[in-house]
């Protein structure tokens, strides 16, 4: 995106309702209402879109999706309008449909502002490019009834509640009726065989001869790859091995439990939009349940944490300039081939700074609009031929082998009336914190057939486009990688084996502190800003720190398996790369 291709602009043409006060009398008692005409520009070089699509965040080069209005407030402001402003009376209406469409005007007639108006607040939205959240993203707007900056706020919309879903319970279900499979009334733990109480241990995942285990990966993809797998091995033994009467009788047990996989139970969670790693079970002693949220026995990330991304929203914070010049809708026929700065001075006699009195009939907001959303994109750069696992067997890295399946983005934040995390209000904590969760991030989005992959032969010769809020200074954000294991080989990762067609995650943090000597002194303090993109060049170095499950971000030990480098796009006022 740019904002050069991004130029929106409102006029207000406007007539006098009724006599008003003077110009130097403000918003007092005796101010009146105007009524104006309300009309939005679009600069020619915005282009329409094409991530998430390039579509969806309106990348560069790709088509314009349009805007729909969401709020216009004036103030009684010289300046750049700050938190604890207060608005004048009668907000404009934006939900109005019934607007005139000229090329790149749109006229909305008889709106009201108050005299002594002389700084806006305006916010809009791209309209929806595709039907779902995951490829459009997703706002939730928190707008005060009296629009007090104080007041507003913007924050991601959670995937999912922090409940337990039937899926997940009907897993773990299953999972405990093998774990507690009987043979001739024999308990599989209790089984006189040493190997088979071993693998039950391991079943488990108990290290040690104690109650409960460490957590597992809980999505449908994880459990039967990993009941496959033990089924394999229990086949191998009965047909291979001389076992008791008792081992054989649990070995058939185990394996018509394994049997009993409902295929309905597929795509959990991925159905819901979360990724595969935030579903997680954990052994109690007596049953598997399902893990949904943090505790001192399951290091994870409650669920609720994940976020669809951002979505395309503008913002703006700018005054006005006047003029007393009537007849304004003919202008927005006769400008459709000139730049909003012609307009304001190519002879409308437009007063730079000013306020509205009893003698204006047309207002301009002066600047355009902006993103209120910061962009990340991912490029995977060239890797080695052969990647370690943590036992360090070597993985060999072929064409089609690891297909990058989403990012996930931590660190984010609600966001205030400016779209900065230090103007949110009420000041947020910790526990505030989501996750950015992009699963869209084929090579053409949702239409798109190729996958990103891992490869040890170039460069990728695209990136991905996710949309996020503004981060806070100085904050470490973490930036995880989701892929399928596609190869031909299981693998050890950090926190268990990841098996053949199973996701696993590789952590990235970046570190604001390493742009410290960054010319774009305005952004360098912060890993994401709104209307700029970040850019970040990653390398996956082994397989050694790879995750089965999304490890909780909040760490503050977070292993890391990628190498990066982070670049923030150089901008100016009048482009910037978005």
């Amino acid at each position: 995106m740019r904002k050069s291709s991004l130029v929106i602009v409102i006029m207000l043409s406007a007539w006098l309702l009724m006599a008003g006060c003077n110009a130097d009398e403000g918003l007092q008692q005796e101010s009146k209402p105007v009524v104006v005409d309300l009309a939005l520009t679009v600069s020619n070089a915005t282009q329409e879109t094409t991530r998430m699509a390039a579509a969806d965040v309106q990348a560069d080069g790709n088509n314009y999706r349009g805007i729909s209005m969401t709020r216009i407030v004036p103030f009684n402001v010289h300046g750049k309008i700050t938190v604890d402003d207060v608005p004048t009376w009668y907000q404009i209406s934006a939900l109005r449909t019934d607007y005139l469409r000229t090329d790149k005007f749109y006229l909305y007639r008889n709106c009201m502002i108050m005299e002594g108006a002389a700084s806006f607040l305006t916010y809009g939205r791209a309209p929806k490019g595709s039907l779902t959240k995951a490829a459009n993203g997703s706002i939730i707007e928190t707008f005060p009834l009296a629009m007090d900056p104080q007041h507003i706020r913007f924050s991601l919309e959670p995937i999912s509640q922090r409940v337990v879903h039937s899926t997940a319970t009907s897993l773990a279900d299953y999972m405990t009726s093998i774990a507690t499979a009987k043979g001739n009334n024999i308990a599989w733990k209790d089984s006189p065989s040493n190997v088979l109480k071993t693998m039950f241990l391991n079943f488990v995942n108990q290290t040690e001869a104690v109650t409960g285990g460490n957590v597992l990966p809980g999505s449908s993809a994880n459990i039967k790859a990993y009941t496959q797998l033990l089924k394999t091995v229990l086949s191998g033994m009965l047909n291979g091995m001389s076992l008791s009467g008792d081992d054989a009788a649990i070995c058939t047990a185990i394996i018509e439990k394994i049997d009993t996989y409902d295929n309905a139970w597929d795509g959990f969670p991925a159905s819901l939009g979360l990724p595969d790693g935030a579903a997680a079970i954990r052994w109690n002693g007596t049953s598997f349940t399902p893990q949904i949220s943090y505790t001192s026995l399951a290091d994870i990330n409650g669920i609720d944490r994940f976020t669809y991304p951002a979505e395309i929203y503008y913002y703006g914070n700018s005054r006005i300039v006047t003029s007393n010049i009537d007849g304004r809708q003919q202008i927005y026929d006769d400008v459709s081939n000139q730049e909003w700065y012609q307009v304001l001075t190519s002879g409308y006699e437009y007063q730079d700074n000013a306020a509205v009195t009893h003698n204006t009939r047309s207002v301009a907001i002066k600047d355009p609009l902006q993103y209120g959303v910061a962009r990340l994109q991912v490029k995977l750069i060239k890797t080695a031929s052969e990647l370690e696992d943590a036992k360090g067997s070597p993985i060999p890295v072929g064409a089609t082998s690891f297909p990058l399946t989403g990012i996930i983005v931590g660190g984010q934040m609600p966001v205030g009336f400016d779209f900065a995390p230090t103007t949110s209000y009420p000041v947020y904590s910790e526990t505030d914190i989501v996750y950015v969760y992009d699963n869209q991030v084929k090579t053409n989005g949702l239409s798109g057939k190729e996958y990103f992959y891992l490869s040890s032969a170039a460069d990728a010769t695209q990136m991905t486009n996710t949309l996020v809020l503004q981060s806070y200074d100085h904050k470490v954000v973490p930036v995880v990688l989701e892929f399928i294991n596609n190869s031909e080989s299981d693998f050890e990762g950090l926190d268990g084996t990841v098996l053949k067609g199973t996701k696993f995650y590789l952590v990235a943090l970046i570190d604001p502190a390493t742009k410290s000597g960054d010319p774009l002194t305005q952004i360098r303090d912060r890993v994401f800003t709104q209307d700029y993109t970040t850019t970040l060049n990653m390398k996956v170095t082994g397989l050694s720190k790879a995750y089965n499950v999304v490890p909780n971000l909040l760490s503050p030990r977070l292993e890391l398996g990628i190498e990066l480098v982070s670049q923030w796009a150089s901008t100016t006022p009048e482009e910037i790369v978005f």
